[in-house]
């Protein structure tokens, strides 16, 4: 009986314990990862929980991999953390989680800068993107990203990708947003932007300039809504589109920024370009190109566009 009523005594405790050790394991925790003193982010990223900050700091030389059972974290290299990646196969941070935040990195290197791929999401702030093998952004396979306030740069092929039924807001954090919070996409080797294979992107208030192609290509049953931007000095066109895609200028089709685009320096060939049975919509603004303002002698493109 003595022994019985013992252990009805510690069981409670025991419960009580696990109980507190359960409490414990689900707050968020910010951890601080120093590369320069032999840090990796590999190890930590594997074992964060919802709500978990990791504050990067000094040059991280990994290729980092956020798996798909990591939700709500945020990664954050404080203005001054760096992500080099070294293998150009792979991408220098891939995101497969949902809700990830990533800011104040630079990330250069591997095959992207950053890819979020296969259905994740994620928010992507304040980062300097560059020198990666393919593209500085990739968004692909079903996924959603709200961009802002990076600089793409001097990546081998485009700045942004968005690719396969994925979707984008570039510029601005929510669709009604009334102050952009602008990216710079400048001297990458292919586009600055390219959206295809029925892919959506509102792109707002952003600079988009001197890219050895397009400023952005919009191909492949895709749409883009373009509005408030800066397309400067890009050696094709400033906006081609084409294979069935549709661009809205000015926000004409939501009516929610209705401001037109601008060039201040001219693109290599025309300010916009239309053809094989795309459309374009709304107020020019000021784009123009060497070869003119617009292109639409393909007579399969709709020409709704006004001055």
């Amino acid at each position: 009986m003595e022994v019985a009523r013992r252990v009805g005594i510690v069981s409670p405790l025991i419960l009580l314990c696990l109980g507190l050790a359960v409490v414990l394991r689900v707050t968020a925790e910010t951890v601080t990862v120093d590369c320069n003193t032999g840090g990796a982010l590999g190890p930590v990223l594997s074992r964060l929980q919802r709500g978990d900050v990791v504050l990067v700091q000094g040059t991280c030389r990994e290729n980092v991999l956020i798996q798909a059972g990591v939700n709500h974290v945020t990664l954050d290299g404080q203005g001054k953390g760096t992500i080099h990646a070294p293998d150009a196969r792979q991408p220098g941070v891939q995101v497969l989680g949902r809700e990830i935040t990533i800011k104040n990195l630079t990330v250069t290197g591997g095959q992207f800068g950053i890819a979020i791929n296969r259905g994740a999401t994620a928010i992507v702030e304040g980062n300097t993107m560059q020198n990666a093998a393919l593209s500085g952004l990739e968004v692909s396979q079903n996924s959603f990203a709200r961009v802002v306030k990076n600089i793409i740069r001097q990546n081998q092929s485009h700045g942004v990708l968005v690719l396969g039924s994925a979707s984008v807001h570039f510029g601005v954090m929510q669709t009604g947003d009334r102050v952009p919070q602008p990216n710079v996409v400048e001297n990458n080797g292919g586009d600055g932007i390219m959206i295809l294979r029925s892919s959506t992107a509102r792109i707002i208030g952003n600079t988009i300039s001197d890219n050895r192609r397009h400023g952005l290509t919009v191909q492949q049953t895709s749409h883009a809504d373009v509005a408030a931007n800066v397309f400067n000095g890009n050696g094709q066109d400033g906006i081609r589109v084409f294979g069935n895609s549709g661009v809205n200028l000015a926000d004409s089709a939501m009516r929610l920024f209705e401001q037109p685009n601008t060039t201040t320096t001219a693109n290599g060939r025309f300010g916009i370009r239309c053809e094989v049975g795309a459309y374009i919509e709304g107020a020019l603004g000021t784009l123009s190109g060497n070869a003119g303002a617009k292109d639409v002698s393909d007579p399969s493109c709709v020409d709704r566009a006004t001055p």
